[in-house]
């Protein structure tokens, strides 16, 4: 994946975010880059933390700048969370409206990857875990169930509830409208974790 030339890479992953207008996986995106021949994915790579964290690392990079590069040519958006990765259409102004992304900056800074220890890898991997086993046990069915919570709604619901409960408190928590940002996020999260059931 380091040996790729940029361009390329670019257009390689808009033709994929391209055939997938709902979004786009993680897993999914490495596996299309890898039967396009963009990258090469060793045999051991998703069971290697670290090979994992390094292709991780620098599939965001590119996301990253390639999102930026949209922004500036007026091209589209890059919607890059952490369950989905989706390209929309541009909008004028969605870019200035953005909160500062600490997440950009730190998948911008190539030194991170490089300061990264074995040790970073596997206790981020801990904590991760650690946290879904108590969302699982703790919040009555995980991450879907705290999904559902935080939209009000209730396991069951139509998809048309989801996109209504969804429309309504994203425009509530808006910051445009003097809402909370960390708040919105939350939501925007929920909908993410929801979005595959309303396929």
């Amino acid at each position: 994946m380091t040996a790729l030339q940029e361009t390329r890479l670019f257009e390689d992953l808009i033709e994929v975010l391209s055939s997938f207008p709902e979004g786009i996986n993680e897993h999914a995106m490495l596996k299309a880059l890898d039967e396009k021949g963009t990258i090469s994915l060793e045999a051991d790579t998703f069971s290697d933390n670290v090979k994992l964290f390094r292709t991780h690392f620098l599939l965001y990079n590119a996301l990253y700048q390639l999102r930026d590069t949209l922004w500036q040519t007026g091209k589209g958006h890059l919607e890059i969370t952490a369950v989905r990765l989706n390209l929309l259409p541009y909008h004028p102004g969605a870019a200035a409206l953005q909160e500062h992304d600490h997440m950009r900056d730190y998948y911008l800074d190539l030194d991170m990857l490089e300061k990264t220890t074995h040790q970073d890898i596997e206790s981020a991997l801990n904590s991760f875990w650690k946290r879904l086993h108590e969302e699982s046990v703790f919040s009555g069915g995980g991450l879907k169930a705290k999904a559902f919570k935080t939209l009000g709604l209730q396991e069951g619901v139509s998809t048309k509830e989801i996109k209504l409960s969804y429309r309504r408190l994203a425009m509530l928590h808006h910051p445009d409208r003097g809402g909370d940002a960390e708040k919105l996020q939350a939501i925007n999260e929920a909908m993410e974790v929801l979005r595959p059931l309303l396929k």
